[in-house]
C-alpha cells in the first residue's frame, strides 16, 4: 500500500494490455481488396462484381480490362484476391452446352487467410451468377448448420477469454519474483530468514496479499471484456472465480519458484518473461490447437498451467459446463501450484 506507484501500474497494466490484446487479435476478415479482370466490360460481370464488394468480407477496388500478367496485377494493387472472366463469359454463362469459366487467384503467404477467402469466393460467384439467370442452386441434400457457443463466429469470445490466462500468469509471477529479489537486493530477506518465522509461513505471506491483487485484476479484465467486448458468462460464476483463484495460486507459485533461482530484479524479470509468455501463447492452444502440434511438443503443454486454464475459462464462459466435466483441469492446475510452493519452501529453506 505504501508503494502506490507500483500499485496502479498492476492494477491498469492488466486493463490496457487486455484493450491492446484485445482489440488486436483477431482472425475475422472484412474489406479484403479484390481486383476484378473483365476484357469485354460486360452487365453480367458487373453485377457479380457488385455482389462481391456488397459483403463485409470483399472490397472490389477497381476492374481491369486487361491482365497481361495477373499476378503482377495483384501485386500492383495490394489486393488479396484477384477474379479474372473470359472475354466472352456472359456468352458461355447462357451457353446451353456448358458452363463460364472464372479464374480466381489468392494471395496464399498467409495460409489461413486464403483458405478462407477459398472458401467463400467460388460459393460467392456462383449463386451471383444463378441469380443472374433466374436459377435455384441444385440441391441433392439439405444441410442445416447449427454454430453453437459463438454464432457470429467472433475472434473475440475466443480470444478475450484465453486473454485472462496470458494476463493473470504475467502478472501474477512477475509480483512474487520481483518482491522476493527486491528483498535479497535491498537485504531485508535475510532479516526475515533470522526471525522465528518457518519458510512455509514467509512463502505464504508473500502469496496471500499478491492473490487478492490479482483475484482484483481479474475482476477487472472481466469487466472489460464484458462492456467492451461483449463478453458473458454462459456457466456458474462462482466456479469460474474458484478456478481463477487456483490458476492465480499456480501464477504466484511460479513466481516464487523463479525468486528462488534469481539472485536480483533484473534477472527475475528475464527469467519471468520467457518462462510465463511464450508457452502461454503457443503451447497452451491460446492460438494454436494442441492437437496439430508435433507429439513432443503435446507433452511439454502437459506442464503449462495455462493449458488447464484455457480449457476452464473457456468452458464455463462461452460453454456453460459444469465442475463435474472441469474437475480434472482444476485438480492438475491445483496440484502444479502446491508442488512449486513445496520446491520453493524447500529451495528456502537451504538458503536458510
Amino acid at each position: 500500500m505504501r508503494d502506490w506507484q507500483t500499485l496502479m501500474i498492476i492494477l491498469l497494466m492488466p486493463v490496457l494490455m487486455m484493450f491492446l490484446y484485445g482489440y488486436a487479435l483477431t482472425m475475422d476478415l472484412v474489406e479484403v481488396p479484390v481486383i476484378i479482370v473483365d476484357p469485354a466490360m460486360s452487365d453480367e460481370v458487373r453485377t457479380i462484381s457488385g455482389g462481391i464488394d456488397a459483403t463485409t468480407l470483399f472490397n472490389v477496388i477497381g476492374i481491369e480490362r486487361r491482365s497481361d500478367d495477373p499476378v503482377a496485377l495483384l501485386k500492383k494493387h495490394h489486393a488479396k484476391l484477384l477474379v479474372r472472366f473470359g472475354p466472352a463469359f456472359a456468352k458461355d454463362l447462357r451457353s446451353e452446352s456448358g458452363g463460364a469459366d472464372v479464374q480466381v487467384l489468392i494471395d496464399g503467404a498467409d495460409a489461413n487467410t486464403g483458405t478462407i477467402l477459398r472458401n467463400a469466393i467460388g460459393p460467392m460467384i456462383t449463386k451471383a451468377a444463378l441469380d443472374i439467370l433466374k436459377l435455384d442452386m441444385p440441391k441433392a441434400i439439405t444441410v442445416h448448420p447449427r454454430v453453437l457457443y459463438n454464432p457470429q463466429q467472433r475472434s473475440a469470445l475466443y480470444f478475450v477469454p484465453g486473454l485472462m490466462a496470458i494476463i493473470l500468469l504475467m502478472i501474477s509471477a512477475m509480483l512474487t519474483s520481483l518482491t522476493i529479489t527486491r528483498e535479497k537486493e535491498l537485504g531485508t530477506l535475510e532479516q526475515l530468514f533470522v526471525s522465528p518465522l518457518k519458510p512455509r509461513e514467509i512463502i505464504i505471506g508473500k502469496i496471500l496479499p499478491y492473490l487478492l491483487i490479482a483475484a482484483i485484476d481479474g475482476v477487472l479484465i472481466m469487466i472489460v471484456g464484458r462492456y467492451f467486448f461483449g463478453i458473458t458468462i454462459a456457466g456458474n460464476a462462482v466456479l469460474l472465480a474458484g478456478a481463477s483463484a487456483i490458476y492465480i495460486f499456480t501464477s504466484l507459485a511460479m513466481g516464487l519458484f523463479i525468486s528462488t533461482a534469481a539472485s536480483n530484479q533484473q534477472s527475475a524479470m528475464m527469467i519471468v518473461l520467457p518462462v510465463t509468455m511464450l508457452p502461454t501463447i503457443i503451447l497452451s492452444g491460446f492460438i494454436f490447437p494442441i492437437s496439430s502440434m508435433p507429439a513432443v511438443l503435446q507433452y511439454i503443454t502437459y506442464v503449462v498451467p495455462a493449458t488447464y486454464f484455457l480449457e476452464i475459462i473457456r468452458g464455463i464462459v462461452l460453454k456453460g459446463v459444469g465442475f463435474a466435466i472441469l474437475m480434472k483441469p482444476i485438480v492438475v492446475l491445483l496440484a502444479i501450484g502446491l508442488l512449486l510452493v513445496i520446491v520453493s519452501i524447500k529451495r528456502f529453506r537451504v538458503k536458510l
